[in-house]
């Protein structure tokens, strides 16, 4: 989730860099050290996690606290194909807006709503008009980015603090090429309207559908080039109202879709967006004009200090009967998630998942195989 869309709105891995191989077999079990290189993984220490950090952003001119209109563009050729080994080019594009990213404690926001369980603040400031929009946030290791709500004074000027009514995981702790995953949440305001001077309470019931569709390299303006996961979300908005004497139980009013799509990179977290323009129906993965792009040109995010450790100590056990085997390990420092995959050919394209785990152990079934080689990959 982004600011932007609360309404409408290569082939190498940083993982461990150290695998531990196991081969299983009807008379025996052996563990093999060795070293490996994967596709790239985003984990929760690439975003923006701290007091003081910041980024900046190029954008269209997107509108917001403005009577001006929203400025459409063009990006035909920027959101590409999907799959692998894939290049965007966003060093040229529209520099209407320059957007700020803060990052700063719950306190320095104005409001005395308390979003329970936000322990960081982004504060988006809009160049254009000085306004704010803020993101209440916290971040877990092992879990993810967990969204509290917001505050925004373009939704309702007298109670701009939105608390959700539960917390949303928009970025999980480990991204990684073909990953999926949902996520779903509501709040509530006021609408006022000087037209027909009445305030009417407005539920939003917000359902998100994400999936990291491809990969490859971005380049950025003033930034250069670097590896990138792209996401494809879909976005759905139901909102519900009432009428005060008139409609007492909340009705729906209309449902919107949008689709957004995000460029992740290594300590630099979203580095570009792309969102298009609400619909009554989900819009297609291709689309040719946006409501909203962004690009990072600026951040003091700093590369990484903390290195997840080697995975160590595994052992392979077989059950009597010969139809399981339990792989267990020691857990490695500053991990926050355990790859574990299999091959039973060892062949350099037939590594397939098994299990992502946070623990330290994972059992598989091999009732119908004579052999089989494991490797675990300790995650940052």
């Amino acid at each position: 989730m982004r600011l932007i869309s609360i309404l409408s709105r290569v082939k190498t891995k940083r993982l461990a860099k150290r695998w531990i191989l196991g081969w299983a077999a009807a008379f025996g079990l052996m563990a093999i050290p060795s070293e490996a290189a994967g596709q790239i993984t985003i984990t929760t220490k690439d975003m923006f996690t701290k007091e003081g950090q910041y980024y900046k952003m190029y954008s269209n001119f997107v509108g917001h606290f403005s009577e001006a209109p929203q400025e459409e563009v063009d990006v035909f050729d920027y959101i590409g194909e999907a799959g692998e080994d894939q290049v965007w080019d966003f060093r040229e594009g529209p520099e209407d807006e320059l957007i700020r990213f803060d990052y700063v404690k719950p306190s320095a926001i104005d409001t005395d709503v308390e979003f329970e369980g936000a322990t960081l603040v982004e504060r988006a400031t809009y160049d254009s008009t000085g306004k704010q929009k803020s993101l209440f946030v916290d971040l877990k290791p092992g879990a993810g980015r967990y969204v509290y709500g917001f505050h925004d004074e373009s939704i309702d000027k007298e109670n701009p603090a939105i608390p959700f009514n539960g917390r949303l995981l928009d970025f999980p702790a480990v991204i990684q090429y073909d990953d999926e995953w949902k996520a779903s949440t509501s709040y509530e305001y006021v609408t006022r309207s000087e037209l027909l001077d009445f305030d009417s309470p407005t539920k939003i019931v917000y359902e998100s559908e994400m999936k990291v569709d491809a990969y490859g390299i971005i380049m950025l303006p003033g930034l250069g080039f670097h590896d990138c996961l792209r996401i494809n979300e879909v976005v759905k908005n139901v909102a519900f109202v009432k009428i005060p004497g008139v409609i007492d139980d909340w009705q729906e009013a209309i449902t919107q879709f949008t689709r957004n799509y995000y460029w992740l990179s290594k300590d630099m977290g979203i580095v570009a967006q792309i969102s298009s323009y609400p619909d009554s129906v989900p819009p297609a993965d291709e689309f040719s004009v946006a409501s909203a792009l962004w690009r990072q040109f600026e951040n003091n995010h700093g590369k990484s200090t903390e290195t997840a450790q080697p995975v160590e100590g595994l052992e392979l056990s077989l059950d009597p009967n010969k139809k399981r085997i339990l792989l267990s390990w020691k857990k490695a420092e500053n991990t926050v998630e355990y790859l574990v995959q299999y091959s039973d050919t060892l062949g350099a394209d037939s590594w397939r998942e098994l299990k992502k785990t946070t623990g330290n152990f994972v059992l598989d079934d091999i009732s119908s195989e004579k052999h089989r080689f494991y490797r675990i990959v300790s995650l940052e």
